[in-house]
Order: C-alpha cells, then sequence, then structure tokens
C-alpha cells in the first residue's frame, strides 16, 4: 500500500486552528513566554546574586582568596601549591613590623605588611576602589590608606609626601623617614601599611616562619574532598595553619542548594506549561474526535497537535527570552532607581550558557506538558469525543447535612479531583516555600551578618593616650565632662565605664613578675634577657603594668568566657583578680598565688585566679594588666583614669544619636587618641560589601512567588471552565450568582489555607535545611515574618479573588439558556 504524504495539509490545519483559534493559543503563546521569561530571568539574576556573594566575601576578607596558611611556609609547599590543577593563584604575604609613634602623634600602633605581586595585582585587586601611586619599590617607601594617615595625625598628606615614623620590627626600634608612594581606598582591612621587599629583608621576619599564603582555587565550588587534598599534599607541622574560608568550605553545599532552587524552579515552569496545555487540549476534544471521523489517524493527530505546539512554542520562547535580557539588562535597573534602591554596585551578569538552558528547560517543559494532553487525545474514540466531560460526578450518592453548606460544597470539589488538588497545592506551596527561604537567607545577611562589638555594645569609645615605656604617659582623654554629655543625649539606654591607673611590679626571681619579664623577650627576639631583666630591676618603672577596674555586669560578662570561671564574692571584694594576657598559655603554676604590686607609693597584693585572652582590656604597657572589681580599684585610687566607654542605645542603629556622639569625639582635644568602634558603622561596611546582593535577592524572591500564583490561576480557569454546565444547572435550579461567588471564595480559601499549611511545615523545615546548608558565616535562623506575612495574604487574596474573577469572565453576560445551549449536541 502507497503511502499518502499529507504533511502539507498537517501543516495548513495546524496554521488555521492557531488563526482561527487566537483567543485560546494566545494564552498559551503567553504562558510559554513567561516561562521562558522567567527561567531565563532567575538564573540570570541567581548567577548574578552568587558572583555578588562571591564579591561580598572578597571584600570583606580584603582580598580575593578561597585558602588563606599561616605560621610559615617551606619552598616545597610553595611549589606544591602552584603546581596543582585546582589552584589558579597563590599569593604571598607576611607581618614586617609596627609603627610606633610618627612626628605628628606619638602614641600610633599601626601594623606593616608585605606582600607580593600577585596578591597585590591579582588577589588584592578586587577589593580595591581606588588606587594613587604605585607599590614601595624602594626601603623607606610606604604605601598607606587616608585612615592610616589619620591614625598618624596628619590625614592631608598625599602621594610623594615624606613623614618621620617609629617603628619596630624582629631586629629592633628605629625612626627613619619615609616617602608615600601610593595611597589606596578599599575593602577589608585598611589599617595596616605595605612595605617594600628592600624593608621586609632587613626586619628579622622570615617567610618560613612568618609568611602567609593565600590561595585562590580554579572554581567557585568545589568537593570537600578537594580542599582536604590540597591541605593533605603539604604536609604542616603543627605550628602552621591551613584555614579555608567559609564561603569556599561550604560551596558544595551551596551548590547543592543552588541546584535544588534550579529544579525547583524547572518544575515550576513545567507546571505552568502543563496546565495551559492540559486546559488547551482537554477543550478541543470533541473537535480531535470529529477529525478522527473523517480519516486522520492517531499519528497524524499526535503530528497535527505538535505542530501547533511548535508554531506558537519557537516565537513564544524567542519572545521571552528576548523580554528577559531586555529587562535584566535594562528595566530592573530602572525600576529599582525609580523605587530608591541603590543600583550603583549592580552589574547583572549575561551568560550565553543561561540562555541555552533558559531554551532547552522551556522546550523540554512543552514536551512533558504535551505528552500527558496528547495520550486524552489519542485514547478518546470519536464517539466518546462527542460526549467527552472532563469533570463529571463519580456517581457517589450525596449525604445531606445539616450546617456549614457551602463549605461542604466547596471541600466537596476541593478533594474531588485529587490529583489535580495535589498539583495546585504543591505548586502554591512551592512557589511560597522557595519565597520563605530566599527571604531568610537575604535578609539574614542583612544587620545580623554585622558581627557585634565587645560586649555587644553600639559605640565604644578607648583612650590610647598610653606609650609603652612611660607610666606616665595615660592620659584623662575621656574626660567628665565628655561622659556628661554622653549622659544628657536623648536615645542612650545604658553606658559602662572602665577605668584604670598604672602599677609597678617589683621584679622577684621565679615569681610571676620574672615569668612575665621572660615571656616578653622570648617574644622580641632582639631583646637580651642580661640586659633587660637588669634594666628591670634598675628602672621598674618602664615596665610598668595596669590595674583595670570593671563593675559587676562587666565581670558577669568577662567571667563567663573563661575558661575556668572565678568565684564572684572573691572578685569583688578586691580578693582575687584576672591577668589579661595575649601571648601563649600563662604557666598553671604561676596562678592562685598572691602577686605585689606598688601604687602611688604603696605595696599591695592580690591573688591573679584567672586569664583572660580578650584584647579588649590590653594597652601598650609591657608588664600585666590586671583585671579588678570598680570597687576593690576605688579604695585604692580616688581618681583613676577612664579608659574604655561602652554606650548601648535604645534603638538599634540610631543613625541621628550616632552622629551626635562622633562629633563629640571629633570636638575632644583628645579626638585623635580616641579610638571608637560603632556597630552601625560595621553595618554600613557589610551593606557596602554586601553591593546589590538584597535587591537581586528580592527580585528573584518575588519572581518564584508570582510562577506559584499563575499555576494556581491557570489550574483554577481550568476547573471553572470545566464546571461551566454545572454552574449553570446550579443557577437554573435556584442558586444565585451571588451563593456562587461565594462557593468560589469558600474553594479559593481551602487552597490558600492548605499551601499555607504545608509552608509553614515542610517549607519551614526545608528552609531551615537550605539555611543552614549555605550559612558558612554561622549567621542564627530568624524568621522574615513582616516578608513572610505580607506574601501569606497577598496569596491569600489572589487565591480568593481569581476563581470570582475567571467565573465572571466565562459567565459573561449570557443567559443561563444560552450558557445551556453549549452543551447541546
Amino acid at each position: 500500500m502507497l503511502a499518502n504524504n499529507n504533511e502539507a495539509i498537517i501543516n495548513k490545519l495546524a496554521k488555521n486552528s492557531v488563526k482561527t483559534n487566537k483567543k485560546q493559543y494566545a494564552i498559551l503563546f503567553f504562558t510559554i513566554i513567561l516561562s521562558a521569561f522567567m527561567l531565563f530571568c532567575v538564573f540570570t539574576i541567581g548567577m548574578t546574586y552568587l558572583n555578588s556573594s562571591r564579591l561580598q566575601n572578597t571584600r570583606l576578607n580584603g582580598a580575593e582568596y578561597d585558602i588563606v596558611t599561616m605560621n610559615g611556609f617551606t619552598s616545597e609547599q610553595l611549589n606544591t601549591l602552584q603546581q596543582n590543577e585546582n589552584i589558579r593563584s597563590v599569593g604571598i604575604e607576611s607581618y614586617a613590623g609596627f609603627i610606633q609613634s610618627t612626628e605628628y602623634d606619638k602614641t600610633v600602633e599601626i601594623g606593616l605588611l608585605w606582600c607580593d605581586e600577585v596578591f597585590w595585582d591579582n588577589l588584592m585587586s578586587p577589593a580595591r576602589t581606588k588606587l594613587d601611586g604605585h607599590y614601595p619599590q624602594n626601603k623607606n617607601e610606604l604605601m598607606v590608606t587616608k585612615d592610616i594617615l589619620k591614625t598618624c595625625g596628619n590625614e592631608n598628606l598625599s602621594v610623594g609626601d615624606s613623614l618621620i615614623l617609629t617603628y619596630e620590627n624582629n631586629t629592633g626600634v628605629y625612626t627613619d623617614e619615609f616617602v608615600i608612594s601610593g595611597i589606596w581606598d578599599g575593602y577589608g582591612d585598611t589599617s595596616a601599611g605595605f612595605v617594600s621587599k628592600a624593608f621586609y629583608d632587613e626586619t628579622g621576619y622570615d617567610l618560613k616562619n612568618n609568611g602567609i599564603l593565600c590561595i585562590k582555587l580554579n572554581c567557585n565550588y568545589v568537593f570537600p574532598t578537594t580542599i582536604q587534598s590540597i591541605e593533605k599534599s603539604l604536609d604542616f607541622s603543627d605550628r602552621q595553619i591551613f584555614a579555608p574560608t567559609g564561603y569556599i568550605e561550604n560551596s558544595f553545599k551551596l551548590l547543592l542548594g543552588i541546584c535544588g532552587l534550579a529544579l525547583v524552579i524547572c518544575l515550576s515552569a513545567y507546571l505552568l506549561i502543563y496546565n495551559i496545555l492540559y486546559l488547551s487540549v482537554s477543550g478541543k476534544i470533541r473537535y480531535y474526535g470529529l477529525l478522527q471521523s473523517l480519516g486522520m489517524t492517531k499519528k497524524q493527530l499526535v503530528r497535527f497537535i505538535i505542530k501547533q505546539m511548535i508554531l506558537v512554542g519557537i516565537l513564544g520562547i524567542f519572545i521571552g527570552n528576548l523580554l528577559g535580557i531586555i529587562l535584566c539588562m535594562k528595566l530592573v535597573p530602572y525600576i529599582l532607581g525609580i523605587l530608591g534602591i541603590s543600583t550603583g554596585n549592580m552589574t547583572l551578569q549575561f551568560n550565553p550558557v543561561i540562555l541555552i538552558v533558559s531554551i532547552v528547560v522551556t522546550i523540554f517543559s512543552i514536551i512533558l506538558g504535551m505528552k500527558k494532553p496528547i495520550q486524552i487525545a489519542t485514547k478518546v474514540t470519536p464517539v466518546e469525543a462527542t460526549k467527552y466531560r472532563e469533570c463529571i460526578s463519580n456517581g457517589k450518592r450525596y449525604k445531606k447535612k445539616k450546617g456549614a453548606f457551602f463549605w461542604r460544597m466547596a471541600f466537596e470539589q476541593f478533594k474531588k479531583d485529587k490529583k489535580k488538588t495535589v498539583v495546585v497545592l504543591l505548586s502554591l506551596a512551592t512557589s511560597l516555600s522557595v519565597f520563605y527561604c530566599l527571604t531568610t537567607i537575604i535578609s539574614s545577611q542583612g544587620e545580623r551578618t554585622v558581627l557585634p562589638n565587645y560586649w555587644n555594645a553600639d559605640f565604644i569609645v578607648q583612650n590610647q593616650t598610653q606609650t609603652t615605656e612611660d607610666i606616665n604617659s595615660l592620659k584623662p582623654a575621656i574626660e567628665d565632662s565628655f561622659v556628661e554629655e554622653i549622659r544628657k543625649l536623648d536615645g542612650i539606654k545604658d553606658f559602662h565605664l572602665v577605668e584604670g591607673t598604672p602599677i609597678i611590679f617589683p621584679y622577684v626571681l621565679n615569681s610571676f613578675s620574672d615569668m612575665w619579664i621572660t615571656n616578653y623577650i622570648d617574644r622580641t627576639p632582639y631583646l637580651s634577657s642580661e640586659d633587660v631583666k637588669a634594666d628591670y630591676k634598675a628602672n621598674p618603672s618602664n615596665y610598668y603594668g595596669m590595674l583595670i577596674g570593671i563593675d559587676e555586669e562587666q565581670f558577669d560578662y568577662v567571667n563567663q568566657s573563661l575558661d575556668n570561671p572565678i568565684d564572684k564574692q572573691d572578685f569583688l571584694n578586691g580578693e582575687s583578680c584576672i591577668v589579661q594576657y595575649e601571648g601563649s598559655e600563662i604557666p598553671k603554676e604561676y596562678l592562685n598565688q598572691r602577686v605585689f604590686f606598688n601604687l602611688q607609693g604603696k605595696q599591695y597584693e592580690i591573688t591573679v585566679e584567672a586569664v583572660s585572652y580578650d584584647t579588649q582590656y590590653s594597652g601598650r604597657d609591657i608588664g600585666a594588666s590586671l583585671i579588678v572589681s570598680q570597687d576593690y580599684l576605688n579604695s585604692l585610687i580616688s581618681k583613676p583614669t577612664t579608659l574604655n566607654m561602652y554606650i548601648y542605645y535604645n534603638q538599634k542603629y540610631d543613625e541621628v544619636l550616632e552622629k551626635k556622639i562622633t562629633s563629640l569625639v571629633e570636638d575632644s582635644p583628645y579626638s585623635n587618641d580616641l579610638h571608637i568602634e560603632s556597630q552601625f558603622e560595621n553595618m554600613r561596611t557589610i551593606q557596602e560589601s554586601q553591593g546589590e546582593m538584597m535587591e537581586i535577592g528580592t527580585i528573584i524572591a518575588l519572581l518564584l512567588l508570582l510562577v506559584g500564583v499563575l499555576n494556581y490561576t491557570n489550574t483554577i480557569a481550568s476547573s471553572i471552565q470545566n464546571r461551566k454546565l454545572t454552574f449553570s444547572v446550579m443557577e437554573s435550579i435556584g442558586m444565585s450568582k451571588k451563593q456562587i461567588n461565594q462557593l468560589l471564595i469558600r474553594e479559593g480559601v481551602l487552597y490558600a489555607l492548605f499551601s499555607v499549611f504545608i509552608t509553614l511545615t515542610i517549607g519551614s523545615v526545608i528552609t531551615y535545611i537550605c539555611f543552614e546548608s549555605m550559612n558558612y558565616m554561622e549567621i542564627p535562623f530568624n524568621v522574615p515574618v513582616f516578608p513572610l506575612f505580607s506574601a501569606i495574604i497577598l496569596v491569600m487574596l489572589i487565591c480568593m479573588i481569581t476563581p470570582l474573577l475567571s467565573y465572571k469572565k466565562l459567565a459573561g453576560n449570557r443567559s443561563i439558556v444560552e450558557r445551556l445551549r453549549d452543551y447541546e449536541y
């Protein structure tokens, strides 16, 4: 039998079908556009979000690296890293001493660093926003920031200017003139100056003991085994430290979270297309039956349906992706600008791979979406097709019950087609859960990303007038008048003062003072033990320490951080104290012993019971700092010097109050010797480092929520269209339109309530798991109440309004008789 080539006829029939059913295919066309558009936008904006997340880590670290090694390295270890195929680059950095004073300020403490070209040009470059001049080449050149110049006492210096510095390194203390070779600004630590290789070679530091390696991997996402293999290949000693950043260490978990999110996006796109295709095909079953009765085979019918989808699909995919490109590149920054959201750092990433993925996923969704409708169209015989009804009664007798009539009818409809109900609920709940998850992750990048100040204070003021060997150097920089002005400001919730006074520890062989000075000598290689101890005996005031008084609340905070908490009453009574120490662990035999110290010509003694390694109470004194109760300190000296001031606001991040306090600090005659730590400034730094993360994440969350709402809208529209005969019959037997509206509203409420229930239960668990899998910064989990509550209200309103609008459009102004005639055959 000869084959009959009717391909041209099928093509013509498909084109005519699309033209004559413009309204139905317009909905399908719009759906495909929307799906392609959503996929492209979400993937593009999502990629930008990930790049922003990476940029945030670069800015917080001050350089773009994934792993850092400390406490030195060998040439073999460096060569191993450089030969590793998983590593892109390795930068070198090292400590090079610190500045003690300048010609403008005698109380300066600025760290000095040296780095190689790889670190400065490649790794550190993404974190810099400005660079004038060049990296130091000669021994007396220095690279600084404006912060450093301000600390040095003259922020008006520029590139080419010189200043006299006194600095200390492993070979001694020196005073030289330095030339500013460059000034840079950017993110990360801006308080350390950079020196030349010629300067570093004479500091007494070496890379074997003091070198730092900053390692940048080839990929942003790696398996944990990759990091482990790199560490194993280095064969580190116990002293050396191998420290991956939190981002790269958890990158595989982050990648799994991204893949899960991508899967949800693809599933949402599939459901969106499937619902419309199902509605389109099932609404034309009689038409397909008529075609089969005229001789069209099932294969030809399948080709006929596919060709219609191809005509609509190709154009829809093209327009959808084109709109996505335009929106991501142009309209999103414009809209954010209108809303007042900063777009200064916003650079949306366009990637051809994303375009290909978007096209492939949309095509795959269309193919899967056609599968079930085509099966329905081909399985129904021509005779069955003329009598086809998608939704018919299951034949079960309806048992009449009293009360809540409309709620019972709504619930019966809700559970009639369980499969479709489950699809709608999953679609709504999935999108709402993804919105919940993303807003939780996004909100965690805001204020809670800011690491708290010491004792969780909003503002800290520190007295830094102290110098190393001058016992009389400590000045009352935090004056009583200054404290009183702070006290009077509106918005101050509380504040605490830390006071202190210099003390002298007489040298006693094999005692606490002997142990302390020995540890100091061991940490300072250029010092002679015999010379220092002889000088200590002759001039003990040059090796003075501090007696620091704290109140009861401060003690509770300090005590809970100790390895071995001490008795509170003994501390408050002045019978015991805590020693502040920055070196290695103090030998246990020096604890729980009486320590003698001199104050104003009198000798006192106290028991040292614990060690605090917190640097908050450290100063520039060589001797020990003993932390005692404020009452005990006041019993020894009538007027101690205020060292630190901890201020707490009524309202967190109060910008107005912050400006008032900062103004008081700047107006102080000791402003150059007052160091401040601001929680508000820390938050601003974090927000600047985040760039566009918050805005981009919000757009992704809203797009995904929109996908779920559209799925619900399409399904409800399909359901109401299939029930139009039922509604017509109900009206014909006496049910008013108002009562039908009440029924539809209750059906929508049921969908909303069940989807919200799934979101708040299963969705919360999934959100928590996803949050923890990406939580490399160890931020506490906190539900974003306002965004979630707003989304729930929005979903409930849409669920109630959509059925009403669909029914109103379906019924139109036609009479009951006209609508019933649609089913005559």
